[in-house]
């Protein structure tokens, strides 16, 4: 470590400290808000009452099978001799 004298010392450890409140103000304020966030969106999904229709988001989300637009040309080459 060297040579450190008390006031470099001394220094070190208020950076410290500073650097521990800031970062633990930001946890707190943080986390505050993801609470805060989080009740609200509770908020709103306690309003659905039972028997309300709820929507599927994915309902509508377009295919992402690279295959399904691919034309199989031997889908209808197979007969089936008992049908």
């Amino acid at each position: 470590m060297g040579n450190i004298n008390r006031k470099q010392l001394l220094l070190i450890v208020i950076f410290v400290i500073v650097v521990l409140a800031v970062a633990g103000g930001g946890y707190y304020y943080g986390h505050k808000l993801g609470y805060e966030e989080g009740v609200e969106i509770g908020r709103v999904a306690a309003q659905v009452e039972a028997g309300d229709v709820v929507s599927n988001p994915m309902e509508n989300m377009p295919s992402t099978n690279p295959f399904d637009e691919i034309v199989n040309p031997f889908d209808e080459a197979y007969q089936n001799p008992f049908e």
